[in-house]
């Protein structure tokens, strides 16, 4: 994990986090923002600034968060969703968990000037 970078402007940045039902199937995209050592939502960053958004159709609750973090901070977008591989008969059965199978997605950012969130490389290969 990258530590919060301690030097350089800082710059206001905008999350939306939020969960949204579409066809019956639930989304979810929230976020992870770096503090001190280690990582936390962004609401209980100490700068936040939250507000609740007009909910429309499908929506269950999105949140607006304003928050001001160094340049170069990374930032992490987690986005969930039902997985798109239908389980057998039998894996359905036997797993022994209920609800719909989920997908995760991780996807980085690094705070650029102006507060854009620039996108990361993924990473390749497998972790050491």
């Amino acid at each position: 994990m990258t530590p919060e970078p301690e030097a350089g402007p800082r710059e206001v940045v905008v999350l939306t986090e939020e969960e949204v039902v579409v066809r019956g199937a639930q989304r979810t995209t929230t976020w992870l923002v770096p503090h001190h050592d280690g990582t936390l939502r962004p609401q209980r960053h100490p700068s936040a600034r939250i507000e609740q958004l007009e909910r429309g159709t499908g929506v269950v609750w999105r949140t607006r968060i304003e928050l001001t973090l160094p340049r170069g901070a990374l930032l992490t977008r987690v986005h969930s969703r039902p997985s798109e591989r239908r389980r057998s008969a039998l894996e359905h059965l036997t797993s022994g968990a209920t609800g719909t199978a989920r997908q995760t997605t991780r996807t980085r950012f690094r705070v650029g000037p102006g507060g854009v969130l620039v996108e990361e490389p993924a990473p390749t290969g497998r972790p050491q």
